[in-house]
């Protein structure tokens, strides 16, 4: 009984860090997503500048 205990422990622990890794990993997104727009977004603008002198 204390075997199969510790082996479900084990499972749930493991699934807590798989969670934890797919919410990480999105939020990463979010954030790289986010800044690439600012950065597209300035470089356009910078693009403008030039062509306009």
């Amino acid at each position: 009984m204390k075997r199969f205990q510790k082996m479900t422990q084990t499972g749930q622990a493991l699934t807590e860090y798989l969670l934890l890794l797919v919410l990480i990993a999105m939020a990463s997104l979010v954030i790289v997503r986010s800044i690439g727009t600012q950065v597209k977004n300035k470089l356009t603008d910078v693009r403008d500048r030039i062509e306009n002198l």
